[in-house]
């Protein structure tokens, strides 16, 4: 077993590297997770700082205006379309609304009527659509003989209702504890992904070391016990940072446990564990230059943290990004994460599809070794 005691001797070599990620990443959980059992569940409308272009000047739109005017800060602004840009890209604005001459008309015949300008930077200001479309549609409720009712409209739309939530707070540490777990794992995908292909990718590339190589021919070693003991290192490293992480989880949340379901985070992270694995095995015949693997390290779990709902949630990202997250098993682990899971036949899908993307690595990472072999 003496490649293996060498693999494990290199390994704590780059001990560096597994720590500094390990204690990023513990230290972000206990911020994370310093008040389980809180849960916030009211919403609070904002303010906004709004311009409105009135091209109508109509006793509707003048309604329109007195009613967004109630809940937003009125700014001026003028309707030169890339003076409005400007203003919304510098933050002045949050929103611009105009208003157009024939508005009356368009509302009678429920046409879309008005054009909103909003800062997509800020998620509030999608609040103007909302209150637009409130307006309207009781105005259009209070239509008859060709009149609105205005006073009708404004008071229906000042009338508030005092809402009271009603929760357990054994229900409010469910929802708590659950999020936690969530955000957890999710985490994992990013620091497994980087861990793994730094840590064993810089062993790996001492192992593949051409005076090495040279050395490993005329011993006595024969190439398959060699590589049985390099691989069960790389196992066993592998498995070490995966149990440190599970375990860790147990650790800060353990009295939690017995409220979310435990037995799907450990799978999954098992699986995706094994997945990137044979990744890193990969990315380890393709090249064995050490500051290609660091960029790769950083590059790949960065990346696919991003676009596959690590870092953003992948309700809020975009087809086309969910698309090409597809393409990783970061995105399949996640989503396991993300669903409530009744049995294991529940996510056999996303597991089968983290197990494919495995295999194919492993496949394309021995095409690479027969290859580096014959040359």
């Amino acid at each position: 077993m003496t490649v293996f005691k060498y693999f494990i001797k290199i390994a704590l070599r780059n001990k560096g590297v597994i720590l500094s990620y390990t204690i990023i990443f513990f230290i972000l959980s206990i911020l994370n997770g310093s008040n389980p059992v809180q849960n916030k569940n009211d919403f609070i409308e904002t303010r906004l700082n709004i311009g409105i272009i009135d091209n109508c000047n109509s006793e509707l739109s003048n309604g329109l205006r007195d009613y967004l005017g109630k809940r937003n800060n009125i700014i001026d602004t003028m309707s030169d379309e890339e003076y409005i840009k400007e203003q919304i890209f510098l933050e002045i604005a949050d929103a611009v609304i105009i208003i157009p001459e024939d508005f009356d008309e368009k509302v009678i015949n429920k046409e879309n009527s008005i054009k909103i300008y909003n800062d997509d930077r800020k998620i509030e200001s999608l609040q103007i659509q909302n209150q637009v479309n409130k307006f309207l549609t009781f105005v259009n409720a209070t239509y008859e003989r060709g009149e609105y009712n205005l006073e009708d409209v404004s008071f229906a739309l000042d009338e508030k209702a005092k809402v009271e939530l009603v929760e357990s707070s054994n229900n409010a540490s469910d929802n708590s504890a659950a999020a936690w777990f969530k955000y957890y794992y999710n985490f994992t995908a990013y620091v497994i992904m980087a861990i793994y292909i730094s840590s064993i990718g810089l062993v790996m590339t001492d192992f593949r070391d051409e005076n090495i190589q040279s050395r490993r021919k005329i011993s006595s070693k024969k190439f398959l016990q060699f590589n049985k003991e390099m691989y069960l290192g790389q196992l066993i490293l592998a498995s070490m940072i995966t149990l440190v992480f599970i375990l860790g989880s147990i650790l800060l949340k353990g009295k939690y446990i017995g409220e979310v379901n435990f037995g799907k985070y450990v799978i999954n992270t098992i699986v995706f564990s094994f997945s990137i694995l044979c990744l890193t095995f990969l990315i380890n015949n393709i090249t064995k230059n050490k500051f290609i693997i660091n960029a790769l390290s950083t590059v790949l779990s960065l990346g696919t943290a991003f676009i596959s709902g690590v870092m953003v949630p992948q309700e809020f990202l975009g087809e086309k990004t969910l698309m090409i997250a597809k393409f990783f098993p970061t995105y399949y682990f996640v989503k396991i994460n993300e669903m409530r899971v009744n049995s294991f036949l529940d996510m056999k899908f996303e597991i089968f599809m983290q197990l494919l993307f495995a295999v194919v690595f492993l496949l394309m990472g021995l095409y690479f070794s027969k290859t580096s072999q014959k040359a």
